[in-house]
């Protein structure tokens, strides 16, 4: 059971770094570097996965996992990263970026024109 919950987690782990760039030294460490990057329910669902292996270690709180629900847990982060397109993100990103410049200019060409204008030089 212990060897399953931490195939799973480093498979987890494993899509996490492929597919949002996030790295850390435990699975709770790139929830939290992913931050809103993944939405609430896989955040936790993956959090459940993450405080379910550090319970496997011992044998007695290893019964208090529910394997289905881990099981589960873990299909649904998987299915979720399995749906992220690096490339579009990559576009967004630079487009977002765009737009800010484009909307910093204009700004700043409205307010020189109207210094102009107030200043009667138009």
């Amino acid at each position: 059971m212990a060897e399953t919950m931490r195939q799973m987690v480093d498979e987890v782990r494993a899509a996490l770094q492929d597919k949002l760039r996030v790295r850390g030294r435990t699975l709770e460490a790139q929830i939290r570097r992913a931050g809103r990057q993944l939405p609430r329910r896989v955040r936790h669902d993956a959090t459940y996965l993450a405080q379910a292996v550090a319970l496997t270690d011992n044998p007695k709180l290893a019964r208090m996992v529910d394997m289905a629900k881990a099981k589960r847990a873990h299909r649904n982060v998987l299915a979720h990263l399995d749906t992220v397109d690096i490339g579009a993100q990559r576009s967004n990103a630079a487009l977002n970026m765009l737009a800010s410049v484009m909307f910093a200019l204009l700004v700043t060409g409205v307010l020189l024109l109207s210094v102009l204008w107030l200043r009667g030089f138009i």
